[in-house]
Parts: structure tokens; sequence; C-alpha cells
């Protein structure tokens, strides 16, 4: 059997009806909650909202640089950073001013570090040095690079001098590994001191990494003596100057005379 609806009961006192609407009311009105502006004040109110405001349009932007530096800077070996100043700064951007990283024991200086973040690639850092170097970084963790650094100025402790440009990717399977595959396509316009004592004209050539194998080949450069030559590289990823090299190939402006050479990478900085 079914309950009657106390409602529709056309028994029930309509006094009781108006007393029930009448307590409704009352517990509804109980309830309520002020506003803020009640609550709070107008002058209250306002503050409230520039806090919050300042929360998120402030105090996130630290955080969020802060993670965005971490995930793609942290993974490097030993890596820390700092910087003198910040520039432009907004959500999506920032503009660091004399940046510094350290890996292990080998420093990097930018004068002039921008970060992007956007939607196709998620980071886009560019590197002002003099030239200027992009770099892109994908989701599928893949890094294009387009442009040039001056190497006296992002290594200034290195003893190297000139401008090299390259244009290529780089790819890694995991962000806590080093990269294990790249192709770059590299030029030295001008004058290019790779050591004291070491310098080339209008170097060019192509890189290929494999692992920590590095391959250029063919290298190719106009003075002070004609060079076309093939080099390769072991990276040591924990400190650049264990690296070992060798280069074996032709010096055309002396009559085509062969030579080779090879060493730790590190002995040609005085390391």
């Amino acid at each position: 059997m079914t309950s009657p609806n106390p409602a529709q009961n056309p028994l029930r006192d309509p006094s009781s009806r108006a007393t029930d609407q009448t307590s409704g009311q009352t517990v509804g009105q109980t309830a309520a909650k002020p506003g803020l502006l009640r609550r709070f004040g107008p002058v209250g109110t306002i503050f409230l909202i520039g806090l919050l405001i300042g929360l998120i349009f402030f105090l996130s932007r630290e955080l969020l640089w802060s993670q965005v530096l971490r995930h793609t800077l942290g993974h490097l070996p030993n890596a820390s950073w700092s910087w003198q100043a910040v520039g432009d700064r907004g959500l999506t951007h920032i503009t660091y001013q004399h940046f510094e990283l350290h890996v292990n024991q080998s420093r990097f200086f930018v004068p002039k570090l921008t970060i992007q973040l956007g939607t196709t690639r998620p980071v886009t850092m560019t590197a002002i040095t003099g030239p200027t170097l992009v770099a892109d970084l994908s989701w599928d963790k893949e890094l294009r690079l387009s442009g040039g650094v001056d190497l006296q100025r992002l290594m200034p402790e290195q003893r190297v001098q000139g401008t090299l440009e390259t244009e290529g990717f780089i790819r890694w399977r995991t962000w806590d590994q080093p990269p294990h595959q790249g192709e770059l396509d590299i030029q030295a316009p001008g004058l290019l001191v790779v050591a004291p004592g070491i310098m080339t004209i209008n170097l060019r050539g192509q890189a290929t990494l494999e692992g920590n194998h590095l391959l250029l080949t063919p290298l190719q450069a106009d003075g002070p003596v004609g060079v076309t030559a093939d080099a390769e590289g072991f990276l040591d990823w924990n400190r650049l100057e264990n690296t070992t090299y060798s280069i074996s190939g032709t010096l055309t402006g002396l009559g085509n005379m062969p030579f080779s050479a090879s060493g730790r990478l590190g002995s040609l900085w005085g390391k």
C-alpha cells in the first residue's frame, strides 16, 4: 500500500501547511551566509581581491619558472644556475639577464636568455651571446637548434674563440639520461680558435650523435691551411674535458699532406 502524500491530503489542516512554509523560510534565512562585501566591508573586499590577484600573477609565476628551469636543465649532471636580473616577465615568457649554467666544473654564460612557453612546442629558449641561438623543445623529447653562439662568451673559461652556427636536432629517450641521437649541420664563418695555436677559417661539416659517439664528417676548412678531414669523439657527459677525440685527413693547402691527431679534449684547454 502506498502512503498518502500529505501535501495532497484534503483532510489536512490548512494552518499546518502555512506553518511549514514559514518554518522553511526561517531555515533558509538562517543557512544563508553574508557575502564578501558584507563580511569584510568595501575596503577589506578590495584588499582580499588584490591579494588573490597578486598570488595568481606574481607568486605563481615564480613557482612556474622555477619548475620550467628544473625540468629543462635539472637533468644535466650536477647542474645549477643563477642570474643577475630578470627582465621582461609574464605568464608565458621570461627573460634572464646574465644567466649562468654550471654543469659539473664547466661554466656556460648567456648574457640574455629568454624562455617562452607554447602549445606546439612547450618550451622555446632563445640565447643571445652576440648571435642568437633558438632551441625548441618538443613534446616527444626532441630539441631543435637553429642559429649561432659566440663561443668565447658562452664558455669563457675554455680558451675558445669564434662564432659557431648550427642547424639540426638532438633527441632523448628519457630526460634523466644523456641524449642518444642527433644530427647537426655546423659552420664557423671567419676565425675559429679551438684551443691556443689550433685555429681554422670557415669551418663546416656535419655532426652525427649515436649514444656517446660523435662523428664529424666531412670537416672542411679554408685556412690558415686548407683541411679536409673526418673526426670522432667519445663524449664524457659527466666531465666534458675527459672526452677523447681523433681526427685524420688531408692538409690541402700543403700539397695534400696527410695528417692525424688524437687525445683528450681537456688537454687542449690546459685541463
